[in-house]
C-alpha cells in the first residue's frame, strides 16, 4: 500500500463525515417598500427567527446576526481543532424604482478552541475565513433568506 493510498482513504472519510463544501449562493429577493422601514421589518424576522441582530448599521443597510458556534473544524491558524463560528449578514440596498434589494449570506470562520470573544468579535489571530461552506449551512442561509422574504411580503401587504 503506497502513502497515497491511506491519504485517500482519510480525505475520503472526512468528506463522507463532514460533508462536501461549496462556494457560497447568496438568497436574495427583491423587497417592496412597507409601512415601516425595510431595516426595522427585518430586525423583527431576525428576532422571531432566533437570529436576532448583534449590530445594525443603517447607514450602509447591513445587519449582522451574533457568532455562534456549530460544529469542529480544523483550519485554524494552529491547524489544530476547533470551532466552526458562524453568523448572518443582511444587506439591504436600495433600487431606482423605489423598492430594495435583500442579500443574506453567512460569514464563516475555523477558530481555535482557546479563542477568546472581545466586544462581539474574536482574539486576532485565532481564526482562518472558510471560504466555502456545507451544504447544511447553505440550507441554513436559504432558510433564513426565505423567512426574511416572507416576512417583508407580509410587512408590503
Amino acid at each position: 500500500m503506497t502513502l497515497a493510498s491511506p491519504l485517500r482513504l482519510c480525505v475520503l472519510l472526512a468528506v463522507a463525515l463532514a460533508g462536501c463544501t461549496q462556494p457560497q449562493r447568496p438568497y436574495t429577493f427583491q423587497a417592496s417598500p412597507g409601512p415601516e422601514s425595510v431595516l426595522d421589518t427585518l430586525v423583527r424576522a431576525l428576532v422571531s427567527a432566533g437570529q436576532p441582530p448583534e449590530s445594525v448599521e443603517p447607514d450602509l443597510g447591513i445587519l449582522r446576526t451574533r457568532w455562534e458556534q456549530t460544529q469542529p473544524c480544523y483550519q485554524t491558524p494552529s491547524q489544530q481543532q476547533g470551532a466552526l463560528m458562524r453568523r448572518f449578514i443582511t444587506t439591504v440596498a436600495p433600487t431606482a424604482s423605489g423598492s430594495n434589494i435583500v442579500t443574506v449570506t453567512m460569514e464563516a470562520q475555523c477558530c481555535e478552541a482557546q479563542g477568546e470573544r472581545r466586544h462581539g468579535g474574536l482574539r486576532p489571530g485565532s481564526c482562518l475565513a472558510v471560504n466555502e461552506i456545507l451544504e447544511s449551512h447553505q440550507n441554513e442561509v436559504n432558510a433564513l433568506g426565505a423567512t426574511l422574504q416572507q416576512a417583508m411580503d407580509n410587512a408590503a401587504k
